[in-house]
């Protein structure tokens, strides 16, 4: 027989879980997205210098993800360079840099962690996953070995709210999935963002801390 203690705590475990999960559901569903202007501000004028010495190239999107944000939240904004609208997802980080938050960045092959700093968009391909894009780090330090590394952008079902909230209930706190290093969206998401960073897209990752250059 389950002793009362046990049983208590139990039942307020799960009452805690009831309580949490549709509030979380309602919050997640209400996410309009946000990054950091500091970092949209860093990624402009990463792209510009990039402009300065390749200027035959397109310059149509930038997408800025922040990982100074938490996962559960639309951290990534694509920007139409033209209009200057805005666009959000959420997007995953590799599994080494972090859980909740992104901490820690590589540019090592085999770290399952995410690079920072300015990527080219390159082709649109079917892999493993679906639908996904090739992508060229333009940072020899911070994340030139993009390529080498099959870091891309692509989707994957842990990219979801369910995911969230299976685990919130579970205590594996508010987080989606993380990955072995790429951009990944959700399977939702993956075709409006390659429509929108195809033919001339970049990416700027940012994490809120300077890093040494």
């Amino acid at each position: 027989m389950m002793r009362p203690v046990l049983k208590n705590a139990l039942l307020a475990a799960l009452a805690a879980v009831l309580v949490l999960v549709p509030t979380a559901l309602a919050l997640l569903l209400r996410d309009p997205g946000q990054v950091c202007e500091e970092a949209v501000a860093e990624a402009k004028s990463e792209l510009g210098r990039h402009a300065l010495l390749h200027p035959d190239e397109e310059l149509r999107t930038l997408a800025v993800v922040d990982y100074s944000k938490p996962s559960f939240m639309k951290r990534m904004a694509v920007i139409d360079l033209r209009s200057g609208r805005r666009w959000y997802c959420r997007v995953a980080h590799g599994r080494n840099s972090g859980e909740l938050l992104a901490r820690s960045f590589s540019n090592v092959p085999e770290s399952n962690m995410s690079s920072l700093g300015l990527f080219r968009v390159g082709n649109a391909y079917s892999g493993d996953h679906g639908l996904a894009l090739r992508l060229d780090g333009l940072d020899s330090l911070r994340n030139g070995n993009a390529a080498p590394r099959d870091i891309v952008v692509h989707s994957a079902d842990y990219v979801s709210i369910p995911y969230i909230l299976w685990n919130l209930a579970t205590l594996e706190g508010p987080r989606i999935g993380r990955s072995n290093g790429c951009f990944v969206v959700s399977r939702g998401d993956i075709g409006p963002v390659a429509e929108r960073l195809g033919h001339g897209g970049f990416i700027y990752s940012w994490n809120g801390n300077p890093e040494p250059r």
